[in-house]
Order: structure tokens, then sequence, then C-alpha cells
């Protein structure tokens, strides 16, 4: 991935300092593709919106649907920010799906069978997921084990570890209300779970953007030898991004159960692929071959508003992971071509 640049810079740290708010001048010869790619998935989604509105204006085009989306999409907007900071730096998360379904089971298990207080359960459950992400970064950036292997190895683990701990079943009796009624109310028709994650992501944004810190998480997602030289302390930049990706998971946890009401021990690994895919989709829009936050979380929505009218239009049930995996693949092939065109 490419950092961006100025035209005094020499190293990634350079480019980090001397892209200070307000000194970033805007490049005349930025490709028609690059510039007109920003707005792509703006457009995307205003055109789903349009189209599904005039196919089904009874089911779809409605306050009630709109809000079920936000609602539901929460926690896979979640997922996908929690996937997006290790592949800023050039890593890979395999474990986000199933540690946010560990979470899951920590908030529910320890308020309705442990008698924490919803507070104290939710500690729990976003301090064990933090945890596993630093794991997660330990083993990659200290260890030098393949983010790849490593996360994919935890995601394993997890996965049997709360299939062992809740003996398969669901988690549904004495949820506390207090839990429940974080996910499902809203506040003018906007649902509370939607509003946290887009204060999250105001502040995601800020620190990625505004701060040198998220400049140099970009270096490192350049060339990390680079910043090494440049005098980055890239071990301790890696391991932040897998430590924060796991405090996502935490709250994303939290908040599935306070929509759903109950824990699958299931849960989890099935929000991997669509996350991977709003990481690289959004890496095409906004920021064009920069995984983003605008980006990222646009991209979850078109999924959203896509598979939505899809199902209301009565498309075969399978047609769903297709249109994702599809969605997968030329996000992916759009994000490699964008980069050979800012290079």
């Amino acid at each position: 991935m490419s950092t961006p640049r100025t035209k005094t810079a020499t190293s990634p740290v350079a480019d980090a300092v001397s892209d200070e708010p307000g000194t970033h001048k805007h490049r005349d010869d930025t490709p028609i593709s690059v510039r007109a790619a920003q707005w792509a998935l703006p457009a995307i989604l205003l055109a789903f919106i349009g189209l599904f509105s005039v196919l089904q204006p009874s089911t779809f085009a409605n306050q009630g649907n709109f809000t079920t989306i936000l609602g539901s999409e929460a926690v896979l907007i979640l997922v996908a920010l929690a996937a997006m900071l290790p592949l800023i730096v050039g890593q890979y998360d395999l474990s986000v799906g199933a540690n946010m379904g560990m979470a899951s089971i920590a908030v529910a298990m320890t308020t309705s069978e442990f008698g924490f207080s919803t507070g104290a359960g939710i500690a729990v459950a976003v301090v064990l997921s933090t945890l596993l992400g630093l794991l997660n970064g330990l083993l990659v950036a200290k260890i030098g084990i393949s983010s790849f292997v490593a996360t994919l190895a935890v995601s394993s683990l997890l996965s049997g570890i709360v299939i062992w701990s809740t003996d398969g079943t669901v988690i549904v009796d004495n949820i506390p209300a207090t839990l429940t009624d974080i996910g499902n109310h809203s506040i003018f028709y906007v649902p509370i779970p939607f509003l946290l994650v887009i204060l999250i992501a105001i502040v995601m944004g800020y620190v990625l953007r505004m701060t040198p810190t998220g400049r140099y998480l970009y270096a490192v997602g350049g060339s990390s030898e680079a910043s090494r030289l440049s005098g980055l302390n890239v071990g301790r930049l890696t391991i932040s991004t897998f430590a924060v990706s796991g405090f996502l998971c935490g709250i994303g946890g939290v908040l599935l159960v306070s929509k759903l009401g109950s824990a699958n021990p299931t849960t989890g690994p099935e929000f991997l692929l669509p996350a991977f895919a709003a990481c690289f989709l959004g890496a095409t829009s906004i920021r064009p071959g920069n995984f983003n936050v605008t980006g990222t979380i646009l991209a979850v929505l078109v999924l959203a508003v896509g598979s939505t009218g899809l199902q209301l239009v009565g498309v075969p049930f399978y047609i769903e992971p297709i249109f994702a995996g599809v969605v997968l693949l030329i996000a992916a092939l759009v994000t490699r071509y964008l980069r050979k065109e800012q290079s």
C-alpha cells in the first residue's frame, strides 16, 4: 500500500511529518480514474437505494427498513474496522470474527450465569478481546509468525474454547434488560449501536488522518523496513493495531448480544468474509488505494443495502454469499489497479 507523499518527503517519517493538516496540496497529475473513484461508493449506495426503492417501494423504501439496516450492520462495521487496522500496517487478522463471537459469549455468560452487572460483563468481554488482539500482535511482531498463520490459529482455538465452555448451547436466559436496551432503542430513528459506531469511527478517522501516529501506521504499511530504518517502532505500532482491533471486536460482541438478546457459540466466523470485503471495497473509494474508515463504513452499507434489496426482490438465498464474494474479488482488483495508478 503506498503512503501519501509530498514533493519534499524522503522517508516514511518525513512523509508523516510533512503531511500535517493544511500542508498537503492536491496534485494536478492525479489520474482521473483515481479522482472518480473517490465518489464511487456513495454513488453506488445511492443507486442501490434508488433501484430497490423503485422495485420494492412498500417493503424497502420505508423508515423501518433503513433503521433495521443501520442497527443490524453496526456489528459488521465494527468487525470490518477491526480487520482494517492490521491491513493498514500490512498484516491480516483472520481472528476478528471469532474474537467478536467470543466477546458475545463472555458478556452473555458473565451477566446471565455468573451474576455480573451489565457494566462488569461488558468490561470483561472488552478486556478479553483486547488481550486476544494484543496476543495476536505479539505473535506477529515479536515472535515473527506470519499474521495469516497466527490469527488463523487463534481463530480456530477461540472457536473450540467457546464451544467447549458453552457445551455448544445458545445462551438465551437471564440476559439483563439493561444490556438488551442498548441494542433495541433508537434516537431520532437511528439505532443506538449505529450511533456508537459513528462515534468510534470519528475518533478512528481523526487519529488516522490528523495525527502523526495515524500517518506512521500508513508508512509502516507502505514499507515496514523503510519505516524501521527511519526510526519508527514498527513492532509497537503493529502490536497497537492488533490490540485496538481486539477492542473493537469486544465492543462488537457486546452490541451483538444487546441486539439479539442471546449469544450463539457458533456466531462469529461468518462475519469474516463480509468484513474483509468491506475493507477492500472501502479502499477503492474516498481515499482510493488506501484502507480508510469512511470507505469501509460505506462499503458495509453498500453490501447491506444490496443484500437486503436482493432478498426483498426474491432472489435465491445462495445469491447473497455469491454477491459478497464477487464484490470482494472486484474490490481487490480495483484496489490493485488504483495503487498502480498512484505510483
